[in-house]
């Protein structure tokens, strides 16, 4: 067994080689589900459970050279964990889940994806590992909810949708000084779990205009478009605007591309009117407030500043106290 395991453990040398292998095989594995149907979900599981295997086995042993992986390492573990999940719903189907599997099944596979990518998070020190965690928890606590609580409407899952988001903005406030790769991961989690809180208002706003030019589908649909409570756009924005605001504060690209997405998200819910003609009160008079006293802010008169250091240029001296003369000196 240490034999075979020793031959499936990249070279370091060769690890660009293996990952670009790896990554057709984990593309052929997801093939398998839609393309061969007529196999058994039992011939299908072990098809893609081996493939999976063996590209996990493969980024499991591979070495950690320093404190974080080489690209090819996490290119192994990302190969690998993608197709697993694929395998674990198959797994579901054989042990005699509905196609697809019901809120139950999605919790326990998409739990068990979230328990292994974790590990590997914290095996390789992967901050790709991290996110696939996290999104794969996002659906196992969704998933339970519903299974548990068989909640009616949207409403519960918004919720749960929000408490992930704060857990996620603590972990990276946590993470940020010591793990910051693994924070910016879980920022980037956190940006994805509000985009897809914008996607249940998305969607339905999306389908009316879809449908718009019907007279039936608009006396179902309505005519204007589905309310979105100010406490979500509020949270949109907030979430959008930190986003950004992490970026810019630490120099990670990833958040700000995610944190622009919610705010583009927020403007179109927020800026459709909802009947009849538009109006400026609200969000626009707020946001142009807020964005014009932050520009009158930053664009004030300053005082010169005083030259850098070592520019061979002496400060000019500034008294403490401009009107107070030491009476010591005539």
């Amino acid at each position: 067994m240490t034999r075979l395991l020793n031959s499936l453990r990249p070279h370091p040398h060769r690890g660009a080689v293996i990952a670009a292998g790896a990554v057709p095989l984990a593309v052929a594995a997801l093939m398998v589900e839609p393309r061969m149907r007529q196999w058994s979900p039992g011939a299908r599981l072990v098809v893609v459970a081996l493939l999976s295997g063996l590209i996990l086995t493969m980024g499991w042993l591979a070495p950690l050279e320093g404190t974080s992986p080489r690209p090819y390492h996490s290119v192994l573990l990302l190969a690998g964990l993608v197709p697993l999940a694929l395998a674990l719903v198959l797994l579901a189907e054989v042990l005699g889940a509905h196609r697809p599997p019901g809120a139950g099944g999605w919790a326990w596979t998409f739990g068990l994806e979230t328990v292994v990518a974790a590990t590997a998070a914290r095996r390789a020190n992967s901050a790709a590992c991290t996110l696939v965690a996290a999104i794969a928890g996002l659906v196992a606590v969704e998933a339970l909810v519903a299974w548990l609580f068989r909640p009616h409407g949207l409403g519960t899952f918004r919720a749960v949708l929000l408490v992930l988001t704060a857990g996620f903005a603590l972990g990276t406030v946590r993470l940020r000084d010591h793990q910051r790769r693994h924070a910016v991961q879980l920022a980037n989690a956190a940006g994805l779990t509000a985009l897809a809180l914008a996607a249940t208002y998305l969607f339905p706003i999306a389908l009316a205009s879809l449908l718009r030019a019907s007279g039936a589908f608009l006396t179902i649909l309505g005519a204007g478009r589905p309310a979105v409570p100010f406490g979500w756009e509020l949270y949109l924005l907030a979430i959008g605007l930190g986003l950004v605001a992490y970026a810019c504060a630490d120099g990670e690209p990833g958040p700000a591309y995610i944190g622009a997405a919610v705010l583009v998200a927020f403007a179109v819910l927020a800026g459709l009117p909802p009947v009849g003609r538009g109006s400026l009160v609200g969000w626009p008079l707020f946001l142009l407030a807020i964005g014009g006293a932050g520009l009158a802010i930053g664009l004030r008169p300053r005082r010169p500043l005083p030259p850098e250091p070592g520019s061979g240029v002496d400060a000019p001296t500034v008294p403490l106290d401009p009107g107070h003369r030491d009476p010591s000196v005539t």
